[in-house]
């Protein structure tokens, strides 16, 4: 069969048995969601489902394909599927805590041979049927940034989005009030900070705070939807949507600024942040500035 011929037959599949899974158990079937992938000692998780066909698309690595080992011979089918991203579907499900290792292949865009790792487990309450994958960029925290080339070049970005003549300026800031965009999960404090647009793409900013937590939080999934949510039971849209995203860490604070194409005519955000545990933070309600 061409390569053509077996991407179609693939994304039928992925479609029908998605929609079948979906009617047919319990499992919540979730798009628009980003895996962040940090460091070797925390795989990004993708939750998968038997009779279930998972889609896995990669922001920055090229020419994915997968290498399972020995240990996943049997269990576990992947293919690609198109360019940049593959499918994956186990034979049957997992067993409750039993998480296996998928090691993925490509290259960044510089041309450097990269493997990201992906922890396959399986969840009586969820399946994700799409998901991005992105690599956390880690960035220093210094006291002195206002004094570096940065702030000045984004002072500089400012003044020119400002032309005259223009319709609507490039960059568009938005500080949103503190009280209406925190939220709270076991003694962990998430706020936004504030939500810029510039041209098509946005940068959400957010503030984790967690004091006398035993366990750190340690940001493993974040779900990016355009559209706010008003009840926890309201299901904002379908559409994945390719997150980029940028880390800092001081103490017992951690920053982390994510950057999407911005949708046409959209006013407001959700965005719910996960760790590899029961604290799961959500912001439903972020203003983007016209």
């Amino acid at each position: 069969m061409s390569p053509r011929h077996w991407n179609i037959l693939l994304w039928v599949l992925f479609v029908s048995t998605t929609a079948a899974q979906a009617h047919a158990s319990a499992r919540e079937s979730r798009r628009g969601t980003l895996l962040v992938a940090g460091g070797p000692e925390t795989p990004p998780l993708l939750y998968v489902a038997a009779d279930t066909v998972t889609r896995v698309r990669f922001v920055d690595l090229l020419e994915p394909h997968a290498r399972p080992g020995s240990e996943l011979q049997g269990r576990i089918e992947v293919a690609p599927l198109g360019e940049g991203s593959l499918v994956v579907s186990p034979v049957k499900n997992l067993a409750q805590g039993e998480r296996l290792l998928l090691p993925v292949a490509g290259r960044t865009e510089a041309g450097e041979s990269l493997t990201l790792t992906l922890a396959l487990v399986t969840r009586e309450d969820t399946v994700d049927a799409e998901v991005w994958v992105s690599r956390a960029r880690m960035l220093p925290l210094r006291a002195d940034a206002a004094d570096t080339d940065e702030a000045s070049a984004i002072a500089r970005g400012l003044l020119v989005s400002h032309d005259p003549g223009t319709l609507r300026p490039r960059l568009a800031l938005a500080l949103p009030d503190s009280e209406q965009v925190t939220t709270y999960s076991r003694r962990i404090r998430a706020s936004a900070g504030s939500v810029l647009r510039m041209d098509g793409l946005l940068f959400v900013t957010v503030l984790i705070q967690a004091r006398h937590v035993p366990t750190p939080w340690r940001l493993i999934r974040a779900r990016l939807e355009a559209g706010c949510r008003r009840d926890t039971g309201k299901r904002i849209g379908d559409k994945s949507l390719p997150t980029r995203v940028t880390s800092g860490e001081s103490g017992h604070y951690q920053f982390h600024t994510f950057a999407v194409p911005l949708p046409e005519g959209t006013g407001c955000l959700s965005l719910t942040l996960e760790e590899d545990g029961p604290r799961t933070l959500r912001l439903r309600e972020l203003k983007v500035s016209p």
